[in-house]
């Protein structure tokens, strides 16, 4: 009976372990798409302190504003673009090849950027 426990134990952190491994890896795939698809107007942190950044100025993602904001409503975003006044300051990504789940991975990215 001991033996069985034990196997079980060892199996129960395999999985955990590989739990661990899996979602480093989500953080990974995700910090990589932020890089290539958002950094160059949000800044490395989300501050919004690239040139671009401030040319369109665009929010401080680390200011409890935007921590405030409803996942659904930044994936909404980060899918289908921002329009201010008729005019686009942020793609449609979803035509860029994001996937809701990636979308899901980039809000979950952005949250930690809080101050």
């Amino acid at each position: 009976m001991k033996r069985v426990r034990l196997l079980a134990s060892v199996a129960a952190g395999s999985v955990l372990l590989s739990a661990t491994a899996l979602a480093q890896e989500v953080d990974k795939k995700a910090e990589r798409a932020w890089k290539a698809k958002c950094a160059s107007c949000h800044g490395q942190t989300g501050k919004g302190d690239t040139e671009q950044g401030k040319t369109l100025k665009v929010e401080d993602m680390t200011a409890a504003a935007y921590q405030g904001k409803k996942d659904d409503d930044l994936k909404k975003a980060i899918l289908d673009g921002v329009k201010m006044d008729g005019k686009e300051v942020m793609p449609a990504f979803k035509d860029g090849g994001v996937t809701p789940e990636q979308a899901d991975a980039l809000v979950k990215y952005t949250r930690t950027f809080k101050k």
